[in-house]
């Protein structure tokens, strides 16, 4: 069975699978799942918990012997295994399937493979007896839904700006996130209303962005979110090439696309020539009715001096341009 994070807890309350397969690239959501079906597990009886690493042939044998061994004390087993490779390679893939032929109802396996892409595991995903969650980050608005969900499941009352506050403040740091509401726990008096002057004085700005987000923020016409990665960027010494090169390139990307609008090619046939992602495509296409080739090539002769700065050494002010660049790239309109 193939579900996401957050219907992991209403899945547990029917079921509990021999084999849990946790993917994704959100650490702290991985963590939390792990948790959940561990806790799941340890209310049914006394258990050995033991950690494997499987990298090498010999790690996944050693995992279908530690899965058939009793313990001595405890009358169930959990095997906590880490997977850190991108594949699943074939020694793997007989010991999982060996082991889902013979499971041992005393023992839960969660195989934790967050590089492991979800098409790997197809062959898994219709099993009876294995769960495959995925913990991708969050968008912004399922965000906010679950820190107004975890608000609730304290008992917190707030205003309603508050899930939007915290998120403002933890983009992209769902642990930071996770940390704010037990702080917010700690604090609150029963019966009171949370309101920003609560909330305020507890945050700090623990963003987690990362570098492609800049993108799509320009394109997305999000100014604010383009002028705070680039600030933090700047915070954590990034290589101002590194943006400039990010941002000249939606830019020349953005040309190509309204010179091939013009030819009249349909703009589903644009983006696959120019190999735009179809999930960024509805960026793509609110971005050109914003632009004009004109004012496109005005970003792009921006961006060309902008890099004569950066290569003369004339630092002093570069990121002041890339923030101009970006509000520019952001505003622009035909």
């Amino acid at each position: 069975m193939l579900i996401k994070h957050q219907a992991l807890a209403t899945t547990l309350t029917h079921k509990l699978y021999a084999m849990n397969i946790l993917i994704g690239h959100d650490p702290y959501l991985l963590n939390d799942a792990a948790l959940q079906v561990k806790k799941t597990w340890l209310c049914q009886a006394e258990t050995d918990e033991k950690t494997l690493n499987c990298n090498t042939t010999s790690d996944w044998t050693l995992l279908i012997e530690e899965a058939n061994s009793y313990s001595l004390f405890a009358k169930q087993t959990l095997l906590n295994v880490y997977l850190d490779k991108k594949t699943i390679e074939k020694p793997g893939k007989e010991v999982l399937n060996h082991y889902l032929e013979h499971i041992n109802p005393h023992c839960l396996i969660i195989l934790r493979a967050p590089q492991i892409p979800i098409k790997q595991l197809q062959w898994l995903a219709n099993h009876d007896n294995v769960l495959i969650v995925q913990a991708f980050p969050l968008t912004a608005a399922a965000l906010q839904s679950w820190i107004a969900s975890e608000l609730k499941h304290r008992s917190i009352h707030h205003d309603s700006a508050i899930p939007a506050l915290i998120h403002q403040y933890t983009q992209g740091n769902m642990l930071a996130c996770a940390q704010i509401i037990e702080k917010l726990a700690l604090i609150y008096e029963e019966n009171n209303v949370l309101t920003s002057q609560h909330v305020i004085p507890h945050l700090t700005d623990q963003c987690d962005y990362q570098l492609y987000e800049l993108a799509d923020a320009c394109l997305a016409a999000q100014i604010e979110k383009a002028v705070h990665l680039l600030r933090q960027a700047c915070h954590n010494r990034q290589e101002p090439t590194l943006i400039l090169w990010l941002i000249t390139q939606e830019i020349r990307q953005m040309i190509q696309l309204l010179h091939k609008i013009k030819q009249s090619i349909p703009f589903t046939m644009a983006c696959s020539q120019l190999n735009i992602w179809p999930q960024r495509a509805r960026l793509y296409q609110a971005a050109s009715t914003r632009f004009s080739l004109d004012k496109l090539y005005q970003l792009l002769h921006l961006s060309k001096q902008l890099d004569e700065q950066i290569k003369s050494n004339q630092n002093n002010q570069i990121w002041h341009g890339l923030e101009y660049l970006a509000i520019l790239f952001c505003s622009s309109t035909n």
